[in-house]
């Protein structure tokens, strides 16, 4: 997945998705100590998505994310407690992914819920809340994320916004028209040639917002490629 600012920064960054951890690269990359690594810890991968993301010129460290995006629609829609255990995520809400640094930081990243979120008191929820009715029934699912100590304390300084829209050409120019009424986004035109034939299996898509406490918000573009892997995903539909 490609990962994208689309406000005035110059960030990008490449999510490497695999079914399985190990064995899916090759010796000489960056990204095989990492997913090898990965291999050796004991969970039970098959209903969840996986990525591996490397530090490029304009993200540093290494991460790896593990996601439920209603793969299998037949288990709970979060994360299970054994996931959660194996990679040291102490926290005692239901999380729909997490991201940790490679090799392990103090701290890390959790997708929550609303009603999640609600429950920290942040002082950013209110903004949350009318971001979010600015997209109203142009998305499929909303992700909020957050940082969190090697405690699982949840830290304010910010929030992710992750809007995974209706995923149709005609919800595109809905959610690109919110950005730009809200954002300083122009580089979003930059997708506009490829969603003149869009279809649903060409990739997925979704945008994120982040709100900080002490800067201007920042606004990323998100796209699947070479196809969409998540086609049969509930939450991509």
């Amino acid at each position: 997945m490609f990962e994208k600012e689309i406000t005035k920064g110059d960030h990008v960054s490449y999510h490497f998705c695999v079914d399985t951890f190990g064995d899916n690269f090759h010796p000489k990359s960056k990204h095989y100590p990492i997913d090898q690594a990965l291999s050796k810890i004991d969970f039970d991968e098959t209903t969840y998505e996986l990525s591996i993301t490397t530090a490029n010129t304009t993200s540093e460290g290494d991460y790896f994310h593990i996601s439920f995006l209603l793969k299998d629609k037949a288990h709970k829609p979060y994360l299970q407690r054994d996931v959660l255990d194996a990679f040291n995520i102490p926290v005692d809400f239901n999380v729909l992914y997490f991201t940790r640094a490679f090799p392990y930081v103090d701290g890390f990243k959790c997708g929550f819920n609303l009603n999640t979120y609600r429950s920290f008191n942040s002082i950013f929820f209110d903004d949350v809340v009318s971001i979010v009715q600015k997209f109203e029934k142009q998305y499929n699912a909303v992700i909020f994320a957050g940082d969190f100590t090697k405690d699982g304390e949840f830290i304010d300084d910010s929030i992710n916004i992750e809007i995974i829209p209706y995923q149709h050409r005609q919800t595109y120019q809905l959610v690109k028209k919110v950005l730009l009424d809200n954002y300083d986004v122009e580089k979003i035109h930059l997708y506009d040639k490829r969603f003149e034939l869009y279809n649903t299996e060409d990739f997925a898509w979704h945008t994120k917002i982040k709100l900080y406490k002490d800067k201007e918000p920042v606004v990323k573009f998100y796209r699947t490629y070479p196809r969409n892997p998540y086609i049969n995903y509930g939450n991509y539909r």
